[in-house]
């Protein structure tokens, strides 16, 4: 099982989600020792993942997850208030309706997925994004999961659009354009 480490890991990634973008604004937690003995098997595309935690606790009670975070030791290393935010998003998480959970576990999963230079580019990516003011951050982050929905004809078409030019500025467009990009780069789940 996977410890708090690698949840708070999981928890920096779904902060990322929640407004469009592919990852955290901070690099990841460095692997913990278990971890880093366990060699290639924990890089990219094998061996446990964060999204894991989550998945294999998904069907316990919030007091009995946050009882498993408790009761870690890794967890009780973290600082109190790093804690209490570990646990407020698990509740969140737990808040949300069953597709929204499987939606943000399939995108911990692509990320996953990612070589180590798109996790970069797409650190930057959220960096960038969380610049934008709220209101203009979340249109974009709707504009990139519509865009995704699209089949490539139609979302050049819209892309290269009046109304999209108009909408948004060259730097969103040129956002929303890495995270397309991204968001194709990266291979799709295989299947079992």
């Amino acid at each position: 099982m996977l410890g708090p480490l690698k949840l708070a890991g999981t928890w920096l990634v779904m902060g990322a989600f929640a407004v469009g973008a592919w990852v955290p604004a901070h690099a990841l937690p460095q692997q913990n020792h278990r971890q880093a003995k366990s060699g290639s098997n924990a890089q990219h595309g094998q061996g446990p993942h964060m999204g894991d935690w989550l998945r294999s606790n998904q069907g316990k009670s919030f007091a009995q997850q946050q009882q498993l975070l408790e009761s870690d030791p890794d967890f009780k290393k973290l600082p109190p208030e790093r804690q209490e935010q570990l646990k407020e998003r698990l509740q969140k998480f737990n808040s949300l309706p069953p597709d929204q959970q499987q939606r943000i576990l399939e995108r911990i999963d692509k990320f996953n997925r990612m070589t180590p230079q798109q996790k970069a580019q797409a650190r930057a990516l959220l960096d960038r994004m969380r610049a934008l003011p709220e209101e203009r951050r979340e249109l974009v982050r709707q504009q990139i999961h519509a865009l995704v929905g699209m089949n490539p004809e139609q979302r050049q078409q819209f892309m290269n659009s009046e109304q999209y030019n108009r909408q948004y500025t060259p730097d969103e467009r040129e956002m929303m354009g890495r995270a397309l990009e991204l968001n194709d780069q990266v291979p799709a789940a295989a299947t079992e």
